[in-house]
């Protein structure tokens, strides 16, 4: 029941990670110069694991738009390897309504750029975050791999679902990843997952200056991996569905096929 305190080892693991992701946001408030930004324009950037002297890796929310689900990920890529996560804005007060993918992803472009601003990048997203990833390297011209996690393309015929159509999907994946959030976090996150997953409608793909890698999750839909041959370098598949493949027991065969490319194209 919402409220209530923590009682199986699956929800004191969640609950934990909540309270870490909370206090690294503090920090980045808190770090912000005297009188000058506040909640509402803080950076998207959330470090999950900031040290480490090889390139950073930055991840792309979902539709849902919190990075929680890529902390156990980001713990699995090595000690030396950097992680930092984008975080959706609207969950902390910024304003939402109609978002382009293109223009997200020069929003979060922008913010990557000042942790990094020299260099090729390394992206990467699941779901909607690989579609925003994907445009992230088009627009920038110098990355030198996108992570595709699972990432769907839409039908050619572009949809425009409503709000009540949107709020069973919402549903549905609230209940696949495992979340009981009290009905006023309900409502204050369906926007984002709404504008974020009208925002994947829209999206078509192109081709990239950057070594596209999809990992497609085995318990997804088959079709899905044909759609994206014209755009991917690689595709793997990797175990567990769509959900769990970044889940424990899963998410350590994702790491680890995640740690060889980046190993790749470190040593090309």
């Amino acid at each position: 029941m919402a409220g209530s305190p923590p009682s199986t080892l699956e929800e004191k693991r969640r609950a934990l990670l909540q309270l870490r992701l909370r206090h690294k946001r503090e920090e980045a408030l808190a770090s912000a110069p005297p009188g000058g930004r506040d909640q509402r324009t803080v950076s998207p950037l959330v470090p999950l694991s900031p040290a480490g002297t090889k390139p950073p890796l930055f991840l792309v929310h979902a539709a849902g738009g919190s990075v929680a689900p890529y902390a156990a990920l980001a713990a699995l890529l090595g000690d030396d390897r950097p992680v930092y996560a984008l975080e959706d804005p609207g969950l902390h007060g910024a304003t939402i309504g109609e978002r382009p993918l293109a223009a997200l992803a020069a929003t979060y472009l922008a913010a990557v750029r000042e942790v990094q601003p020299d260099g090729p990048l390394h992206v990467g997203g699941w779901s909607v975050g690989g579609a925003v990833a994907l445009e992230m390297a088009r627009q920038d011209g110098d990355v030198a791999l996108t992570f595709v996690l699972d990432t769907a393309i839409p039908d050619d015929t572009p949809s425009r679902p409503g709000d009540d159509e949107l709020s069973a999907w919402f549903a549905a994946d609230v209940a696949a990843m495992g979340a009981e959030p009290g009905q006023a976090e309900l409502a204050e996150r369906f926007p984002v997952f709404a504008a974020n997953v009208r925002a994947l409608l829209t999206f078509r793909p192109s081709r990239v200056d950057s070594r596209v890698v999809l990992l497609h999750a085995e318990g997804s839909e088959p079709g899905r991996l044909d759609r994206w041959r014209a755009y991917a370098d690689e595709i793997q598949v990797v175990r567990g569905d769509h959900y769990t493949m970044l889940q424990s027991p899963h998410v350590e065969a994702l790491a680890e096929a995640m740690r060889d490319r980046l190993s790749e194209v470190s040593v090309r």
